[in-house]
């Protein structure tokens, strides 16, 4: 699986670690993931090293020892195995996503969509992508226009289906188009009752001397609130978003 790779260097006067904080991150959540990364850098002056991928990907790497030290997952299910096998523990909600579709050149309809290719994630292994699948599913459409579906390895390579013209429609996660700056004319929230909730867990995989590093960074993130709220997440307790 291609990852993306961001290494954010500095001192760590406060956190003492020898080897940057290495963090698995779906990839839905991988730009405002790059945003707090960047946050904690400044505040905390320490190491961070984020890989973004599929969720599933990760879920298999991490279970064959890959050595992360914390997974942000796109589902609650692969945290709450991993947690459940002792290969990690401390599985919390931290967000649920939210599936969009974006059409660039034409009105985002779900019941009009444009000749072509429909970009989505692979649902065995990427959440949004089986989200995709749900409300084609739900609304009637799956039969008509599975033909039409071209299939990412990840929520990443979903948008850049798009972005790069190569299909031109896709249904990716409301937080990549805001992210980007998307003018809010190209996308539509998908309707939250086509697709079952998601709802997406982290869970601390670091032991031994690389456990407080890791906490460090936890507890940096699970305080940066507003910076979920306005990428387009719903929060743990909020409707269609239940909390542990």
């Amino acid at each position: 699986m291609r990852h993306l790779l961001l290494t954010l260097l500095g001192a760590a006067p406060c956190i003492q670690a020898a080897e940057p904080v290495r963090i698995a991150v779906a990839a839905n959540l991988l730009p405002v993931m790059e945003q707090i990364a960047r946050d904690y850098r400044q505040q905390a002056g320490a190491k961070v090293q984020l890989a973004g991928g599929s969720s599933g990907a990760f879920y298999e790497q991490i279970r064959r020892g890959a050595p992360f030290d914390l997974f942000y997952s796109a589902d609650a299910e692969r945290p709450d195995k991993l947690a459940a096998a002792g290969t990690g523990e401390a599985s919390r909600t931290y967000a649920c996503g939210r599936l969009a579709l974006w059409v660039p050149k034409a009105e985002p309809k779900l019941d009009a969509l444009p000749a072509g290719k429909i970009a989505i994630a692979q649902p065995d292994t990427a959440p949004y992508g089986r989200a995709a699948l749900q409300t084609l599913e739900r609304s009637g459409q799956l039969d008509e226009l599975k033909p039409r579906l071209v299939y990412a390895q990840d929520i990443g390579q979903a948008y850049q289906f798009v972005h790069s013209s190569n299909a031109p429609s896709g249904f990716v996660a409301l937080s990549q188009l805001t992210a980007a700056g998307t003018p809010a004319a190209q996308y539509a929230r998908v309707d939250a009752t086509l697709y079952e909730p998601l709802v997406q867990k982290r869970v601390l995989l670091a032991k031994g001397e690389r456990r407080a590093a890791a906490e460090a960074f936890l507890t940096f993130f699970d305080a940066q609130k507003d910076t979920l709220k306005a990428a387009g997440y719903g929060l743990p307790g909020e409707a269609g978003c239940a909390a542990d």
